[in-house]
């Protein structure tokens, strides 16, 4: 059987994967002052901050606003990884990450941010950076 058909047949999962590049390609910096990521690299749920972090360094993002200041705070008190942002208007979103996956943090981020949750699938034109 095709893999098309075993899709149909079974319904189609997302591949988290997948979901996570799509939530990426949306990351979007143009009403961000500020991130202040703080965690504790010995924490047993820090994965997820780890890879937004990594998402926001990423050339192709930062080139949305290169005035963003990413601070960042290593801790050694055992207590779960959050991040605050702050919004050109002056608000605040504090984000704890605690049994989030990467997937989820990046989803509610772009959405707190107000823009799309997933970016578009598919080829993009390469950029001149």
């Amino acid at each position: 059987m095709s893999q098309l058909w075993s899709k149909i047949r079974y319904g189609v999962r997302w591949n988290p994967a997948e979901r996570l590049a799509l939530a990426t390609r949306a990351l979007n910096l143009q009403k961000v002052k500020s991130i202040d990521i703080s965690m504790d690299p010995l924490h047993h749920d820090n994965l997820s901050i780890r890879t937004f972090w990594h998402s926001i360094m990423a050339p192709k993002v930062r080139l949305t606003n290169p005035n963003v200041r990413v601070k960042t705070e290593i801790r050694n008190d055992r207590r779960a990884p959050f991040f605050v942002t702050t919004l050109d208007d002056g608000q605040k979103l504090h984000i704890s990450t605690e049994n989030m996956s990467a997937m989820d943090v990046i989803m509610n981020f772009n959405r707190l941010t107000g823009q799309p949750e997933l970016g578009k699938a598919g080829t993009r034109p390469k950029a001149k950076i």
